[in-house]
């Protein structure tokens, strides 16, 4: 009897499972203050803290980019898709935010009035 309690103690333990999170979550309503006329790259640092990412793109353009996963585990396996992500993209032109894209895996792409990026042409 002794061991079958051990043992049932043992799988609930594997079973309850655990959650792996990448990155930190992203405060969404502090998006609405990337259009504000001026906003630098020290600003969105102070917003949202050092971005995971830099890209510079070939039109010259610098790209921060944030983001957020959770993942669930039961009994060593992944719980399908990621159950909750979040990615903050901020594009900046001449050393201010030119436009922006927040997506949350619960709600709708969030985008700014902003005209959406057009590949160069030369």
């Amino acid at each position: 009897m002794r061991y079958v309690s051990i043992a049932l103690v043992l799988l609930l333990a594997l079973a309850v499972g655990c959650t792996t999170m990448e990155g930190r979550r992203i405060d969404g309503s502090k998006t609405k203050n990337l259009i504000a006329e001026g906003t630098t790259p020290a600003d969105v640092v102070k917003m949202f803290g050092e971005p995971q990412q830099k890209e510079t793109l070939a039109s010259g353009e610098t790209k921060y980019i944030y983001y957020y996963r959770a993942q669930g585990w039961i009994l060593g396996f992944r719980t399908g898709q990621p159950r909750d992500q979040e990615r903050l993209e901020v594009i900046f032109k001449n050393n201010q935010v030119d436009r922006y894209r927040f997506v949350d895996t619960e709600q709708q792409p969030i985008t700014t009035d902003i005209p959406p990026m057009k590949p160069d042409t030369k």
